[in-house]
């Protein structure tokens, strides 16, 4: 099965780079993403590329602060936050005083209410281009230990957060993924991604469109590569020459 990568447009037919060609002038006179797919010159080619990846797997970026030799195990494991959670005390609990101890649960039972729980149990995000590694959208996910289920509601105390920031290694975890078990997608979302990464080829100041999505299988560890990104200085310009499209 065909695997398209949205970021770097390795995998998706000619016809696509054809067509793009034909709209040079207006990609460059186009900031906002938006703007540009929504119009109408697109849609035939938004329809083509939607019929086309109805047949391919697409690739997902999740970016966290994990241990690698975890994931080197199993994968990204699709589990409750009680089990992240109780296994972050068993590992990493010796690491605070019983006061800080305390604060930790008292935090986690005043923010993971049932309805917390109810849109976080059992689901991996993932986001279909690394535009969040340059706009500060990873930032606190590569920072903080362990995930939003762990270090959500500890940020806002600052001896636990110093301690969180120093379990760990904050990885980018490029997923291949099949877009029948994806939540928050639309096959269309695909050809509009697409359409911005080529227009940012053009015109790098333009935005990007993404999508926040995820399922609620487990990524097996033959589905993910792992970039651990530590004392790494990532420039916007470099990621796809340094990262993915040695990787495609």
């Amino acid at each position: 099965m065909k695997i398209l990568n949205l970021c770097t447009l390795a995998g998706f037919p000619s016809f696509f780079f054809e067509e793009m060609e034909k709209h040079t002038e207006l990609l460059l006179n186009t900031e906002f993403e938006d703007e540009l797919v929504e119009n109408p010159v697109f849609q035939d080619l938004i329809d083509r590329i939607t019929d086309f990846s109805k047949d391919c797997k697409i690739i997902g970026y999740h970016y966290t602060r994990a241990d690698k030799d975890d994931i080197l195990k199993g994968g990204l494991k699709s589990r409750t936050g009680q089990e992240i959670r109780e296994t972050f005390l068993s590992r990493y609990g010796k690491l605070f005083t019983p006061e800080e101890l305390d604060t930790i649960k008292n935090a986690w039972n005043a923010y993971f209410n049932k309805n917390m729980i109810s849109c976080r149990d059992y689901r991996i995000f993932f986001n279909l281009t690394t535009t969040a590694l340059f706009d500060s959208g990873a930032e606190p996910l590569l920072r903080y230990y362990g995930g939003e289920q762990v270090y959500m509601p500890l940020k806002g105390f600052p001896s636990i957060a110093k301690k969180i920031q120093n379990i760990g290694s904050p990885l980018l975890i490029k997923a291949t993924l099949n877009p029948c078990q994806l939540k928050l997608f639309d096959y269309e979302d695909i050809a509009k991604i697409a359409i911005s990464s080529y227009h940012r080829l053009l015109r790098p100041d333009a935005s990007q469109c993404d999508r926040d999505v995820y399922q609620n299988e487990s990524a097996l560890l033959e589905q993910i590569e792992i970039i651990d990104l530590s004392n790494q200085s990532i420039a916007q310009s470099d990621i796809k020459s340094t990262y993915l499209l040695e990787n495609p």
